[in-house]
């Protein structure tokens, strides 16, 4: 078997489960190294090349998409070429290929689709096939957003093959199109089409479904700019919709204008993925931070989930998980870790965090919160050589949690 990180290979199975079929560029787009807004602008010819604009490393993006691509082979999918052309223009390079990458290799790469083999049409018989050629042409419709042309193309396959599987889900892509710049007044039966829709678009558009469904979340976040957050209704909220869309710093934006967003869990949640997509680990650790200590319980368990945008913190709470095996003694009375205690232990873990984060994040006197304040002004009260104040701070956090303290030790002696 081809060697993968787990993640990846997740990444690849859902979207062969999601989709039938796994590309770069969604992998790419499903991970925050491409920003959807960016993806936008390469479409619209506002960039010339797309591996431009990719966030994090070259050379480790590099890696990740050629383990990927390994992968998918090694499972038996098979490489159809994609060519992407621009939206909306009447330019003369209209329908000249767009170029992802000036590497050919890249471009390939990046530009590849991989589906089973068992689906991979004969070209003769695939040409040849008026049904395969319309199903494609409503597709292609749909993700260019031309609304008369999809219709057109579905009415004619209504005609020639009644008994399709998919009509009745052309149909209601089709009908979503048609909303478009005619937003409902009922937000809630706006957000049950979505998200009874988005199967089905991803289902027959495959990695085009975002260009159809995109535009409808942003459409629906505008109706909900006025809507204050409910924890009964979640999901009737401006962020919730910007998450959808991919729009990360709306979703910051959007939270961060709340003054009292660290009591809601899903609002930490959205902090947290929003800043590990656009690669901004202070804010997504605000995030992470803030749901530690006001819902113990939902952080353990949005931590222990395997696929993170940030790979980091899911590997530094397993690692914390294990810390507690390593340090407890079993004749001893010292109190056990929780989910409170994970920023105060990453601060120990990772102690130039210190000089980045806030010691007052969210202004309450929870326990776990003086813990990592305390661990925060031992470092810096270390880090400025004040000798007094840094056995203070020893002292202080031996006597509120020794295990802690243990940690402490054992990181600094």
């Amino acid at each position: 078997m081809i060697k993968i990180d787990s993640s990846l290979q997740k990444q690849v199975d859902d979207q062969l489960l999601e989709q039938g079929a796994f590309t770069v560029l969604e992998l790419l787009l499903a991970t925050g190294r491409l920003a959807y807004s960016d993806y936008e602008s390469w479409r619209r010819q506002e960039i010339e090349f797309l591996d431009g604009v990719l966030m994090g490393s070259p050379e480790k993006i590099r890696a990740q998409i050629e383990q990927s691509v390994n992968y998918a082979r090694s499972i038996g999918l098979v490489e159809q070429p994609q060519e992407f052309t621009a939206w909306h223009t009447d330019t003369p390079a209209a329908n000249k290929p767009l170029r992802i990458s000036t590497q050919t290799d890249v471009h390939r790469l990046i530009a590849g689709r991989f589906i089973p083999a068992k689906l991979a049409p004969q070209m003769d018989l695939f040409f040849d096939n008026p049904v395969a050629t319309l199903t494609n042409g409503i597709g292609r419709a749909l993700a260019a957003m031309n609304a008369a042309d999809a219709q057109r193309q579905l009415d004619r396959l209504y005609e020639i093959a009644p008994n399709h599987s998919d009509l009745a889900g052309y149909d209601r892509l089709v009908g979503a199109l048609s909303r478009l710049g005619h937003p409902s007044a009922d937000v809630r039966e706006e957000l049950a089409f979505l998200q009874d829709t988005a199967p089905t678009a991803k289902r027959l558009l495959g990695s085009q479904w975002r260009e159809l469904l995109t535009p409808l979340w942003r459409q629906l976040a505008d109706s909900l700019t006025d809507q204050p957050f409910s924890a009964d209704e979640p999901q009737l909220h401006r962020s919730f919709a910007l998450t959808q869309a991919q729009d990360w710093a709306g979703v910051s934006a959007c939270v961060l204008q709340d003054p009292e967003w660290w009591r809601q869990p899903a609002l930490c949640i959205a902090v947290a993925q929003s800043g590990a997509f656009q690669h901004r680990r202070v804010e997504s650790l605000t995030g992470w931070f803030a749901l530690c200590w006001h819902s113990p319980a939902v952080a353990s368990e949005a931590l222990s989930k395997p696929q993170q945008p940030d790979a980091g913190v899911g590997k530094a709470w397993q690692e914390f998980l294990a810390t507690e095996d390593d340090l407890v003694d079993d004749d001893s009375d010292d109190s056990a870790l929780s989910p409170c205690d994970f920023p105060a232990w990453m601060l120990l873990h990772e102690p130039g965090l210190a000089r980045q984060m806030a010691i007052d994040l969210a202004q309450t006197d929870s326990t776990g919160e003086e813990h990592y304040r305390c661990v925060h002004r031992w470092l810096e009260a270390r880090r400025a050589q004040k000798k007094d104040d840094e056995l203070a701070q020893r002292k202080a956090l031996q006597a509120a949690h020794p295990l802690l303290f243990r940690y402490l030790k054992s990181v600094v002696g």
